[in-house]
């Protein structure tokens, strides 16, 4: 982490050695920070963050890489390329279940993996800035997906469950009305549940890239 400490000290980039534009082009080690817009996330705003995994989220029509995020203050965020839209991107926090109780009413948010579910309200005040809506409405219900720790941006992923190598789970997702901020639920095939805040972004949320060589 040394050459990670060393770039929060310095004010501006240094010319790259490795043409670094995009969050498309990411690889680990780099280094890109956020601007100071009050509509991002306090946790990220005007912060640097470090790539420091690169995985593969697998659908039956696309497969997308997703950048684990290290902050100065041991911040995790996860960065991800949905879609074919190159001028935005995802950015997610994990939510442990105490803070899923903290957000939403535990009973209602169990509604979401029922069929007909439609709408989640937010137990807490919104401001801006913040990574959840006051109130979310569903769109996927148990999408079959395969989670890949390794990075497939140049090349594809098995297509055929019997041969895939991947951790199997089903995709819940929900929206605001805006269709801004969301929530991402993966169900691992194990019975693990992961719970994300995300919010939707564009490139000129990310001020500075540092690349690594």
């Amino acid at each position: 982490m040394s050459f990670f400490k060393n770039l929060f000290k310095k004010s501006a980039p240094e010319t790259p050695t490795r043409e670094l534009n995009h969050v498309s082009k990411l690889i680990i080690g780099d280094i890109i920070e956020f601007s100071d817009s009050f509509t991002l996330p306090s946790e990220v705003r005007q912060q640097k963050f470090e790539v420091i995994a690169i995985e593969t989220l697998e659908f039956e029509h696309q497969h997308y890489p997703r950048f684990k995020l290290q902050g100065e203050q041991q911040t995790y965020v996860w960065l991800s390329l949905p879609g074919h839209d190159h001028n935005n991107f995802q950015l997610s926090l994990e939510l442990t279940r105490e803070e899923v109780s903290q957000l939403f009413d535990l009973d209602l948010f169990s509604d979401v993996f029922e069929e007909g579910f439609t709408e989640l309200p937010s137990l807490q005040p919104v401001s801006l800035g913040d990574w959840h809506a006051d109130r979310y409405y569903q769109q996927d219900i148990a999408t079959v997906g395969y989670h890949h720790r390794t990075d497939f941006r140049t090349a594809a992923p098995s297509q055929y469950a019997d041969e895939n190598p991947g951790q199997q789970f089903e995709f819940y997702h929900l929206h605001d009305a805006k269709e801004n901020k969301l929530i991402d639920i993966m169900v691992l095939n194990n019975g693990d549940t992961d719970v994300y805040l995300t919010v939707q972004l564009g490139n000129d949320s990310i001020t500075g890239y540092w690349p690594i060589a």
